[in-house]
């Protein structure tokens, strides 16, 4: 199947496109010789002209085939590349191309305003993250088509990987000290292929609407996650008139510095998962010192960094990853983000304070490949663009009491004090004001974007409503609930019609209190 734009040029000499718009004929003003050749000047410039402004933004879709997890899941789709200007205000210098991918609606009359899905990371490609959880947005694709951007720096969109430390592992880049991760990064800048100070939030958002543009699209429903809230919220302000509806998951407010907070919000929810423990007659009893049995794993790892062997549970194959205590940091951080994840954790570190660390060790491993698709080089560009310059003081001293550390704090500013400063719009930072209805999840107990930080972004937003979920960590649509009402909102861009009895049947996951289960 191809799907051609208005700008995708027909692959005929421009002679004879000039007799079709004659029926192939010479047309009542050039009967003559002597009146032939003005006419066809005149008409000549005329379709020149249009021609080369329409296929500036020309986008042929081809039918493709999207995918995730190593290949493991894949969505039939349509796709293509619309080149762009790497700076805008140079139209005419050097160009990069988006990859984007249009899933066909089910419905044989769709709708005509399409959901665009906006990754997160900053590094997250569109297209990869969508296929990889589908299922979860199932209901909207019934009646509208899924259009996919990669992000510029992401996916297949001149993507800003830095390919050296992707194949050192998550578990060897977490285990860096600040020193080394810095000259590596900073190391990693000086392979792009483009200059990194392009590929930032304002100008993303204007791929998306050139995209919007190409396609025929009159107005969007954006669902952004994480940080992809926050190109959501910037598109809303910037090309309003184009926005049907919005969902924020997992809510980044644009007046919010979010990295400072990333441990302190972290070390928040580990705290609450140590009162859930002993809180629940079932896990008090099977880790009765849950919070002192972590702090002594922490202290051991810091003391004395270990090589762990283990069976690699997709391969099977002997494998080996180094543990220190950054290591088991970011892995705890990281679990903390789903609910699920989180229930894991009082067993995992129960485990590894018996002396077996082949569980943090796998759970490290793991992350790795979906760790080694996120774009670094982006997710620097925007944050050194975006995040540090806007930081302030930073109370260091607490940052240093969580058990992440100040670690990403440090980094980020020794990194961003060279790294080439990108382009940001003026009012980049403040707060977005619109009519538009916007629907703001959040997980109660979500350890990155906390549920006040929708109430924050939804503070200038007239038509909104902020949800959150009980007992649920980063990020919504996974949940039944969320993924009905998502597409119920979406559906009819009501706020009031919305029947949110479901929220009240959603439950956290009890804590597993053996590699067995719960016990509860």
């Amino acid at each position: 199947m191809r799907q051609l734009s208005c700008g995708t040029v027909p692959k005929k000499p421009l002679k004879t496109r000039l007799l079709h718009l004659h029926g192939g004929r010479c047309g009542p003003l050039c009967r003559h010789r002597g009146t032939q050749l003005p006419f066809i000047a005149a008409i000549t410039a005329i379709v020149t002209a249009l021609l080369l402004s329409c296929s500036a933004w020309a986008l042929e879709l081809e039918a493709c085939r999207i995918t995730a997890n190593e290949g493991r899941a894949e969505v039939q789709a349509n796709c293509g590349t619309l080149a762009v200007p790497l700076d805008p205000s140079a139209p005419e210098g050097e160009r990069i191309e988006l990859f984007v991918a249009v899933v066909k609606a089910l419905s044989e009359d769709p709708a005509p305003d399409p959901f665009v899905f906006i990754a997160g990371g900053p590094g997250a490609a569109a297209t990869r993250s969508f296929a990889g959880h589908q299922a979860a947005f199932e209901r909207i694709a019934r009646q509208r088509d899924v259009l996919l951007v990669d992000q510029r720096g992401t996916g297949r969109s001149a993507p800003l990987h830095c390919n050296h430390l992707a194949e050192l592992g998550f578990a060897r880049v977490a285990g860096m000290n600040t020193a080394n991760f810095v000259r590596s990064m900073l190391d990693c800048a000086k392979t792009f292929d483009h200059d990194p100070r392009f590929f930032t939030t304002s100008l993303a958002v204007q791929d998306l609407d050139r995209v919007r543009e190409a396609l025929g699209y009159q107005r969007l429903n954006l669902y952004g996650i994480s940080y992809g809230t926050r190109v959501a919220q910037h598109y809303l302000r910037r090309f309003p008139r184009h926005v049907h509806s919005v969902v924020l998951d997992g809510v980044v407010p644009s007046t919010v510095s979010i990295s400072p907070n990333i441990a302190l919000n972290s070390q928040a929810a580990l705290e609450a998962l140590f009162n859930r423990c002993r809180e629940n007659a079932a896990c008090h009893e099977a880790y009765p010192n849950l919070a002192a049995h972590f702090n002594a794993v922490y202290r051991r790892l810091r003391s004395k960094p270990i090589e762990v062997a283990f069976d690699d549970p997709r391969s099977g194959e002997s494998t080996t990853v180094p543990l220190n205590h950054m290591v088991m940091a970011e892995v705890i951080k990281l679990l903390l983000y789903s609910p699920y994840g989180a229930s894991l954790l009082p067993s995992l570190v129960e485990t590894a304070y018996r002396g077996d660390y082949r569980e943090l060790a796998v759970r490290s491993h793991v992350l790795t490949a979906a760790w080694g698709k996120l774009a670094l080089g982006l997710n620097y560009a925007v944050r050194c663009a975006e995040e540090v310059p806007f930081w302030g003081n930073v109370d260091m001293n607490a940052q240093a009491r969580t058990y992440l550390g100040s670690r990403l704090v440090e980094g980020g500013q020794r990194v961003c004090a060279s790294w080439p400063r990108g382009v940001v719009d003026d009012d980049f930072r403040q707060p977005v004001a619109s009519d538009v209805p916007v629907l703001l999840v959040s997980g109660e107990l979500d350890p990155a974007t906390p549920p006040h930080y929708a109430t924050l972004a939804a503070e200038r937003l007239s038509n909104a409503l902020t949800l959150v979920g009980p007992g649920q960590g980063h990020g919504m649509f996974m949940v039944p609930c969320v993924q009905r009402l998502m597409a119920d909102f979406v559906d009819g861009a009501n706020l009031e019609s919305l029947d949110l009895r479901c929220l009240d049947r959603i439950r956290q996951y009890p804590p597993f209190v053996s590699p067995m289960g719960s016990g509860s």
